[in-house]
């Protein structure tokens, strides 16, 4: 891929922040569970308001995401599928917010001690899903909300195939269990069920205080694993070969202990190892390790002169893991800053693609989260091509290395 725009000034910001989130120390990369945090407890970064020119009400107290009304609704900048979810409120008497999956289901957040069991309560889908007992804590205390949430499915004309479904446990009893949502809920961000969105917190009804808000993406609609065959033995390089592209000759290329590894033969020659084979719609899974300071990529439907959808591994100042370059037909086609907090620097990182359909839509998940979802406007390459990994040319690499183990693929059928 090429060098971006913003290198330059990526690398002063680096070198005057001591390259912390080069180094991968980014404060939302997930736990050893595979939960992140949405919320820092210090200020409202990866957060921004629905509407940029509506009041702010939103402030940090004492580590307290802390709503004062009148105020505009807050979302997170990145989007979701399915996961489960982690909340903890505290809402006045009388107070009302509400918590969105991905912007269009609310769990409903009130003061509802005491009442009967309704639609529009604390803990109610609201307006679709009543839960099946009253679990509400008195106003005043913090109340605790553990969800698990599977997005609505399309096909591929894109219509709805299958509902959202949602599981509540509300202060450690399960409110709402395994539940279709019939459709989005009042003041939605938008009606586009099936696609990703971000969760979004109400807070144009009352005040109100959020804390530990994290998430963990859930793979129960995930391949399982026997539907992939691999596409390195771990041994040897059969079914690959090195080819020449607007980066070099083919670069070097060995494995070993079941990883392909990857470096310059000579400063500034690189090139791509591709597979013989040609895949049109498909899924792949391939862990990654680059060392620092390299550009590498994961190359879909590639052609002989190496045009492609890249997954880009460029992990330098300023590059991103796990976007969209369109190697040699255009260009960036969809960057997502927020790689960096999903990154394990100098360890085993995983990458899962999908490329579906001609024009294609192709998601990218790094570390199970999503980063990609973009469906093309153009047909920019034929509809098959290899799977290749580069090692990008100019500049010298000084025998530092990319790495690739453990790549399989699952085909699916058009």
């Amino acid at each position: 891929m090429r060098v971006p725009m913003a290198w330059l000034v990526g690398l002063a910001g680096l070198l005057a922040a001591g390259c912390a989130w080069a180094q991968g120390a980014g404060s939302y990369a997930p736990d050893e569970d595979g939960w992140v945090s949405l919320f820092n407890g210090e200020d409202l970064s990866g957060w921004s308001l629905t509407d940029p020119n509506g009041p702010n009400g939103w402030s940090v107290v004492d580590g307290i995401l802390t709503n004062t009304a009148p105020s505009t609704d807050l979302k997170i900048d990145r989007l979701l599928t399915d996961h489960e979810l982690h909340v903890e409120f505290r809402v006045p008497k009388g107070g009302n917010s509400g918590v969105y999956l991905q912007g269009r289901y609310e769990i409903q957040v009130a003061d509802s001690e005491g009442a009967e069991p309704e639609s529009h309560m604390c803990g109610a889908i609201y307006g679709l899903i009543a839960p099946r007992t009253n679990a509400c804590k008195p106003a005043g205390e913090w109340q605790t909300y553990d969800a698990t949430f599977t997005a609505a499915k399309t096909g591929r004309d894109g219509n709805i195939i299958s509902l959202p479904r949602v599981t509540v446990v509300f202060n450690g009893v399960t409110i709402i269990d395994d539940a279709e949502i019939p459709g989005v809920t009042g003041a939605a961000l938008d009606d586009q069920m099936g696609l990703p969105g971000p969760l979004y917190l109400q807070g144009n009804h009352s005040s109100v205080e959020y804390r530990n808000i994290r998430y963990r993406p859930l793979k129960s609609d995930w391949a399982p694993e026997e539907d992939f065959v691999p596409l390195f033995d771990g041994e040897s390089l059969d079914g690959w070969e090195a080819i020449t592209s607007g980066h070099g000759t083919g670069g070097k290329w060995t494995v070993e202990d079941g990883v392909i590894t990857g470096t310059q033969d000579r400063p500034g020659n690189g090139g791509l190892l591709a597979t013989t084979d040609q895949f049109g719609d498909f899924e792949i899974r391939a862990q990654i390790n680059p060392e620092w300071d390299i550009d590498s990529g994961l190359f879909l439907r590639c052609q002989p002169d190496g045009r492609c959808y890249q997954v880009t591994v460029d992990y330098r100042p300023g590059g991103q893991v796990g976007t969209l370059y369109g190697e040699g037909i255009g260009g960036w086609i969809q960057e997502n800053p927020d790689w960096v907090k999903y990154y394990k620097a100098d360890d085993w990182n995983e990458i899962r693609a999908i490329i579906t359909g001609q024009p294609p839509r192709t998601q990218v998940w790094l570390n199970g989260n999503l980063l990609i979802d973009k469906v093309d406007t153009e047909e920019r390459l034929p509809a098959e091509g290899a799977i290749a990994v580069q090692v990008h040319g100019g500049g010298d690499w000084q025998g530092r290395v990319t790495r690739f183990r453990n790549i399989r693929i699952r085909l699916i059928e058009p």
